[in-house]
């Protein structure tokens, strides 16, 4: 018996010993597993970047611009900022739809918005003329088919076929497609190919994301199943391969699985239970999720600070927000604000200076002592007034606007090389004259 019980241990340790618990086993194990969209939806380091990211999107509102001829930005009122930050079609809210454009970007590597114009027809010859922007309809990325043609030396066009999803009610024909418009897409690639192909994370990370979700269904079957043996019955009377059978059997359906944990175990004369002692750092299960974490979160490039608490290294919140925004947010920003640029601005509107741009300010709110900090060393150094500080801290402005200059300032113009002393009323060279005159007397 012995023996037997010796065996049974050393076969559940070879089968989970840390050499064998690797990425090579969890796809042979998972062959089946395959990484669509809405199955790396469930692996929840994917859920978490996305949400991370998405979520920092939508805090910045975009804003248009006009740069002047001395290079300051001028912001300017206008109707297709509504569209990007309140609402983008009559039912739909802006944000979620720049949540699912945000989303497309990432996991597929192709953005997809059917824009809208407002349509005018003059009487003279009944001539059709696309004025202002009406809505902005976001269309799934899974759901275009691009076919692109090359004229022998380059890509020079692409049809795009949208399909519709299984389940939904369909408007137009019977085959369930529908030819887009080239010309009503706004368009953003993330990692193009070609001027018609982008590369998102289910190609670019489709071996880690297998070995995520091989880790899911493995650490599932273990609880589920029983993958991972707890324990052997031990008899000391001979027992047939029938009755062996019948015995498991029995014991499966008795306490087998999670519901029937913690039952009280009534064995029939003569027989002993004995409790194998494996734990998950013995099969490396946990470092090894702790390494697929880590890479899932470099595929989406969000700091695994921001996933993980304890690999947070600043100590600062606003110094976090920075290092988020300048390595992970950044490419998306430019890429979002190119093709707003691009497809929302007349030819007109590029040569004058016009401009859309994400504010950061709101990405970038720091605690309240950060915050408070940063304004009066502004306020301080006379950066801003008063009335500008105060706006920043949410507080109603004063009826005197001014700026806080210390008395020992001295104020220089370069272009004209005067000097003034703020305290004494003077210019510099007013100042000394009266200097000379007091050294005269």
């Amino acid at each position: 018996m012995t023996s037997i019980t010796t065996r049974a241990k050393n076969f559940v340790s070879n089968m989970f010993e840390k050499r064998e618990f690797n990425a090579e086993t969890v796809q042979a194990l998972t062959q089946s597993a395959l990484v669509t969209e809405d199955a790396i939806m469930n692996i929840p380091t994917v859920t978490a970047c996305i949400d991370i990211i998405t979520g920092a999107m939508t805090q910045m509102p975009i804003y248009l611009y006009r740069e002047s001829d001395n290079g300051a930005m001028k912001r300017i009122a206008d109707y297709r900022t509504r569209l990007l930050n309140d609402q983008s079609a009559p039912n739909m809210n802006a944000l979620n739809t720049r949540k699912q454009m945000i989303k497309d970007y990432l996991l597929e590597g192709e953005v997809y918005v059917r824009m809208y114009k407002q349509t005018n027809v003059i009487p003279q010859g009944n001539i059709t003329v696309y004025g202002d922007f009406e809505k902005l309809v976001h269309i799934p990325a899974k759901n275009v088919t691009v076919t692109q043609y090359n004229d022998g030396e380059d890509i020079v066009k692409a049809d795009f076929m949208l399909t519709t999803i299984e389940g939904n009610n369909i408007f137009f024909n019977k085959n369930r497609t529908k030819k887009l418009n080239e010309a009503d897409l706004l368009r953003i690639l993330n990692n193009s190919l070609t001027p018609y192909q982008g590369v998102g994370v289910l190609k670019r990370g489709k071996t880690i994301l297998e070995q995520a979700l091989g880790e899911m269904d493995y650490t599932s079957n273990i609880y589920k199943n029983g993958a991972m043996p707890k324990g052997i019955l031990k008899t000391s009377a001979r027992m047939n391969p029938k009755a062996m059978d019948k015995l498991r059997e029995s014991w499966q359906l008795l306490f087998g699985g999670v519901k029937n944990a913690h039952k009280t175990v009534v064995l029939e004369e003569g027989m002993e239970y004995q409790a194998l002692s494996l734990n998950p750092d013995q099969i490396q299960m946990i470092e090894t999720k702790k390494g697929t974490i880590s890479e899932i979160c470099k595929l989406f490039g969000v700091p695994e600070s921001m996933v993980t608490t304890s690999a947070n290294k600043y100590g600062s919140i606003e110094q976090n927000q920075i290092n988020f925004l300048k390595q992970t947010l950044g490419t998306i920003i430019t890429d979002f604000e190119s093709a707003y640029n691009q497809y929302l601005l007349t030819e007109e509107e590029k040569a004058n200076g016009y401009q859309f741009r994400f504010d950061t300010s709101e990405l970038l709110r720091a605690t309240e002592k950060e915050k408070t900090e940063a304004v009066a060393l502004g306020l301080e150094k006379g950066l801003l007034t008063i009335n500008e500080a105060r706006f920043k801290l949410d507080l109603p402005p004063l009826d005197e606007d001014l700026f806080m200059w210390g008395l020992q300032t001295v104020l220089y113009n370069p272009k004209t090389g005067e000097m003034k002393v703020p305290n004494m009323g003077l210019t510099g060279a007013q100042n000394q004259q009266k200097g000379n005159d007091v050294n005269n007397e």
